[in-house]
């Protein structure tokens, strides 16, 4: 009998590009320390491979180990003879990793050197953009959102945030001609800024001028689906310095009759009725609130409150049962329609992911 050897099957060389197909396959899954693993051994098997260190230095700035992926940027970095996009690439990820830490001066230089190659760069652009914004360096933001331009359709709208921006801080320094001046550059470049607007009766309101803050505010209403959160109680005070509830409750009554569904603009109107005496006039425009809203927690503690003040005792604690079977464990809350950041007060830009106009 004769016996043949079996040919060993040899298995297929490891590649690093297999072990980064792999170490996708892992992020996909949500397997991250599986796929740390993988880069690692892509990077022995070819550590000459920027691709495999700028993907292993993006998965721990994912995974919040921002030392570990700067370190990683910084060393690529360091190489001699960097091609000119792969450079591009590892300022970026360096700079991004600088603001995931929080080191804001040193991601704002490295977007900026970034720039210095790629000066259209958008995502280097934005940003540094953002670090101007929440440092509340408005002209700087204002600068680079002109060098956006047109790549973003969005630029007139943010323009204007920006030059209230700057607006609120020259009011904020007394220096309120130039403030002035910043919000009307703000409405040349979107006349649907709400906060330009709000801003514009604040400052009426600062030099006396309760007429010409009402008029400011008037315009709002229909530009932002929550913006009488901010508008209702600035107009409730002009109107009263004015000593003219009975032109706020002119105006809370046309914004009813053009828009219906205002529950914030029903629960004011009730509130100028019960100023001026008309207590069964208030309470009966809440009835009617929650005969559309049952569950609508502002109308139930507003009537609470008028029964209160009316000694109905009685008719108080009814109420208060009413509204503690429908009251939830938390208030609520507006969302950002861009990351889903919640709260109850009205961001014009989010503060979670810096988008602006997302609150609703």
């Amino acid at each position: 009998m004769r016996w043949f050897r079996r040919r060993r099957v040899s298995s297929p060389p490891v590649t690093a590009t297999a072990q980064m197909r792999t170490a996708l396959h892992h992020v996909l899954a949500g397997d991250l320390t599986a796929a740390e693993l993988a880069l690692a051994g892509a990077a022995r098997v070819d550590s000459s491979s920027p691709d495999v260190y700028m993907a292993l230095a993006n998965l721990y700035r994912s995974r919040g180990d921002i030392g570990r992926a700067i370190q990683i940027h910084q060393n690529l970095l360091l190489r001699g003879a960097l091609p000119r996009e792969v450079r591009s690439e590892a300022l970026l990820g360096l700079a991004l990793d600088f603001r995931s830490g929080g080191f804001l001066k040193r991601a704002a230089s490295s977007f900026e050197e970034l720039l210095e190659i790629e000066p259209s760069n958008p995502q280097a652009l934005c940003e540094l953009e953002r670090i101007r914004v929440d440092a509340g360096e408005w002209e700087e933001a204002v600068r680079i959102r002109k060098r956006i331009g047109s790549g973003d359709p969005n630029s007139a709208s943010i323009l204007a945030h920006l030059w209230t921006g700057l607006g609120l801080r020259r009011a904020a320094e007394s220096k309120e001609g130039e403030a002035r001046k910043a919000f009307r550059r703000a409405l040349s470049q979107d006349r649907g800024c709400a906060e330009a607007y709000i801003a514009l009766g604040d400052q009426a309101m600062r030099e006396g001028k309760p007429k010409r803050a009402i008029g400011h505010w008037r315009r709002v209403l229909d530009l932002h689906p929550s913006v009488g959160l901010e508008a209702y109680p600035r107009l409730w005070e002009a109107f009263k310095r004015m000593e003219d509830l009975q032109g706020f409750e002119v105006l809370l009554s046309e914004r009813l009759e053009k828009t219906p569904d205002d529950r914030t603009a029903s629960v004011w109107l009730s509130r100028v009725l019960l100023e001026q005496g008309r207590t069964s006039d208030s309470l009966a425009n809440l009835e009617r609130l929650l005969d559309q809203q049952p569950d609508f927690l502002p109308a139930h503690a507003e009537i609470t409150r008028i029964l209160l003040m009316e000694n109905r005792d009685k008719d108080a604690i009814e109420a208060v049962e009413r509204l503690l079977e429908i009251l939830p464990l938390e208030p609520p809350r507006l969302q950002c329609r861009v990351c889903g950041t919640q709260d109850t007060r009205l961001h014009w830009r989010c503060p979670q992911c810096g988008e602006w106009d997302s609150f609703g």
